[in-house]
């Protein structure tokens, strides 16, 4: 990172001063020492200073103590001047308003520069000030001094390929009349964002805000908040929101066409709206419409996300959110479809499938319905047969797809030459209802992509969770894009960043909090930043599995993912070598062809046309293991078994099948076996052979990416040597990656 100087010392208060600190002048305030205070005083270019080292944790901060001895007051301004060395974003503890700071960010101009705070109530007598290394005064004062914006500087990092680097500001205000505290987390923050390279700003478009009265749509909010963001020469990615409670308008939740979801195991109902309520339609693609004729024809606007339901807007059912207002409510993961017209949309839907007759449902249900209007909902766990139960959960999974499909089309509609994501949440349960293989697929359709929402600070879970979606979106064709669920600390920022790379993602969202709520982050991603330009789809020639019937007639497979024996054998095999997830939809549409080995990790219950064709592709060729112990040898939803009988008796083609005979979990010694297979198989790929036989401990992952790289990422708290095939030693700092 280039630094420079560009002193201009000056008076820092402008009027009645109540105290101040220097280093070599302190008048009623002192920086007190602590064990996460690591400050001495340094010279810089003749200029003395607190020099504050940054804290070696990844999950504590490094901070300034001050001590104020002067009475709290209220309407007092407290000016920290600084030397600007760096990226970061200036925070007090106790904190203030954004309306009432002005200059909280380092953006690396190498001038000394202030950043001022004020306190309209009594200011505390103690205050922690995080995200400042060189300190050179502070004062705090009655008059209010010159306020100075954070000024707009060169990105630290140049790209030359182009993509959607996006991060939240706090543009989302908790009413509509909250629009100066928006503008205001804007300017604070958007030049922090535009030091760092990137290039797009997301906020939230909520329904609620902008058709307060039914019929009259009123875009003052959102457009003062784009105004404010052109200004710092970034562009909008906003987020539209209309079905979550919390993005409803009042006249709709407090009136008679309000019909929010209804839970089957307790018949709540939820504030966020049911997608079964013909209404829905109506709003929403009447709420797309107009966002498309007022922001459709501004260069600024970079792209926007959909938000089509559950808690947060994600393309999914209720889970853990929040209410109308963001009040507590009745929410968690489980079957949202005891209403009325979600009863009559699924015993439509069996009518059709069953072409009206009563008896051929009975016979696959092994019930006794007299008829279609006996059918009703039910929570899956009470199904009589494997076939009742797996209808219900297509069709409860299937509706929520159509109903995203639905939002993709008019945004399509609305929105011709705009770039659109799906908001694609969760980790694949079978009550949150999203199916990845079917978002991919149609938002490929309208040449959009998906957006996942579930990353967390670890590299191994990341991969889990997200590869069955990215796995999808590589084969049918759309665009990729990742935002984590929450927390990230410099661990989690480079495995995002990691991910992006080696999956080819256009789009990659951080909330500003990942990167400048801890020492390490924003230091590392201007390093490494970079990388992106060298992103690429990778070269994979191996395939799990994904068991989508078995995991519909059991979803406790991944109700807990951490406890999901699919993804654990997923995350230990990640180790050895990098794989995709194959689900039954792309087996279905011919995905098979692009991989050369099967792994049937878990789950031994597979539809017939799907088990069929994963025995045309072995007669073609193809080596498919699968696991005994893990639940037994796939058989169909009717348990037909004929087809792994010939398999075993070595009726195989051209082909090969393998009973792996050993424990899957623990994990080790079957992905250890797995690597092994791979090595003697002529037919893999050379350069994946070769990253195969590289030496490198566990935690390194590796993907060969199709521009020619091998992606490498060491995410262990020591430093990593690696050895390639060829000789080379390769020395990875903790939590980094590298490319060769």
């Amino acid at each position: 990172m280039r630094t420079f100087l560009l002193f201009a010392l000056f008076s820092v208060a402008q009027g009645k001063e109540i105290a101040s600190w220097q280093p070599a002048k302190s008048n009623g305030i002192t920086l007190d020492k602590a064990d996460d205070s690591p400050w001495r005083i340094e010279t810089v270019s003749g200029t003395a200073m607190a020099r504050l080292a940054p804290s070696k944790d990844y999950y504590s901060r490094s901070a300034f103590h001050l001590n104020i001895a002067a009475a709290p007051a209220a309407n007092r301004y407290l000016v920290l001047e600084f030397l600007d060395r760096g990226i970061a974003l200036i925070t007090i503890s106790p904190g203030v308003p954004e309306t009432r700071q002005w200059g909280p960010t380092r953006v690396n101009s190498g001038r000394v520069r202030r950043a001022v705070f004020l306190f309209d109530k009594p200011h505390p007598a103690r205050i922690r000030v995080e995200g400042l290394d060189y300190l050179r005064a502070v004062t705090l004062t009655e008059d209010k001094p010159a306020l100075e914006p954070a000024p707009l500087v060169e990105p630290a990092t140049r790209f030359a390929i182009p993509g959607e680097r996006v991060s939240s500001v706090p543009g989302d205000a908790t009413t509509p009349k909250g629009v100066q505290d928006a503008v205001a987390g804007i300017r604070n923050q958007a030049p922090l964002l535009r030091a760092l390279g990137f290039n797009g700003v997301e906020t939230y478009v909520r329904w609620g805000y902008v058709e307060r009265e039914r019929g009259v749509y009123d875009w003052s909010f959102y457009d003062a908040i784009l105004e404010e963001i052109e200004k710092h020469g970034l562009q909008w990615f906003p987020m539209l929101l209309a079905g979550s409670g919390y993005a409803l308008p009042a006249w709709l939740h407090d009136g008679p066409d309000s019909y929010g979801f209804k839970c089957l195991e307790h018949g709540v109902v939820h504030d966020t709206q049911s997608i079964f309520h013909p209404f829905q339609t109506e709003y929403a693609s009447k709420f797309i419409a107009e966002f498309g004729r007022h922001y459709g024809n501004r260069k600024s606007l970079l792209g926007i996300r959909l938000g089509p339901s559950g808690d947060y807007g994600e393309a999914q059912y209720p889970a853990r959110g929040p209410g109308y207002g963001f009040r507590q409510h009745h929410t968690h993961i489980g079957y949202w479809a005891a209403d009325d017209l979600a009863k009559a949309a699924f015993r439509n839907n069996m009518k059709k499938q069953y072409g009206g007759d009563i008896r051929r449902l009975n016979e696959a249900w092994e019930e006794k319905y007299a008829s279609f209007d006996e059918v009703q909902t039910f929570l899956p766990e009470t199904a009589a047969s494997r076939r009742k139960r797996l209808d219900f959960a297509n069709w409860y999974m299937g509706e929520m797809s159509q109903w995203c499909e639905k939002w993709a089309l008019w945004s399509r509609a609305a929105l011709p030459n705009t770039r659109i994501h799906q908001s694609s949440g969760g980790w694949g349960p079978v009550p949150i209802g999203t199916d990845y293989s079917y978002q991919a697929r149609s938002m490929a359709q309208v040449k959009g992509g998906i957006r996942l929402t579930n990353e967390s600070d670890d590299f191994a879970d990341n991969f889990t969770i997200t590869r069955m979606a990215s796995s999808a979106a590589r084969f049918y064709g759309a665009e990729l894009g990742y935002e984590p669920g929450g927390f990230g600390s410099k661990r989690g920022v480079m495995a995002r960043l990691y991910n992006a790379v080696t999956t080819g993602a256009v789009h990659l969202f951080y909330y500003i909090g990942n990167l400048a709520s801890n020492d390490q982050a924003i230091d590392a991603w201007v390093r490494h930043a970079g990388k992106l330009d060298q992103r690429a789809k990778p070269v994979i020639d191996v395939a799990a599995y994904y068991p989508d019937t078995y995991l519909k007639l059991d979803d406790e497979v991944l109700r807990y993912r951490w406890a999901s024996t699919y993804f654990t054998v997923a995350r230990t095999l990640r180790e050895q070598f990098d794989f995709d997830y194959a689900s039954e939809q792309m087996i279905a549409d011919g995905a098979l062809a692009r991989y050369k080995v099967l792994l049937l990790l878990w789950g031994a219950v597979i539809e017939k046309p799907v088990l069929e064709r994963m025995d045309r592709w072995v007669r073609e060729g193809g080596t498919l293991v699968f696991c005994p112990r893990a639940r037994g040898n796939p058989v169909t939803v009717e348990g037909d078994g004929a087809i792994v009988n010939r398999w075993l008796a070595g009726d195989t083609g051209k082909g090969k099948v393998i009973a792996w005979r050993g424990e899957v979990i623990p994990a080790l010694e079957f992905s250890e076996a797995m690597r092994e297979l791979l090595l003697q198989t002529p037919s893999i790929h050379p350069r994946i052979q070769a990253a195969l036989k590289m030496q490198k401990p566990a935690t390194v992952y590796w993907s060969v990416l199709e521009n020619g790289k091998l992606a490498l990422l060491n995410f262990s708290r020591q430093a990593a040597t690696v050895k390639l095939a060829g000789g080379k030693t390769i020395a990875i700092p903790p939590f980094e990656p590298h490319i060769e």
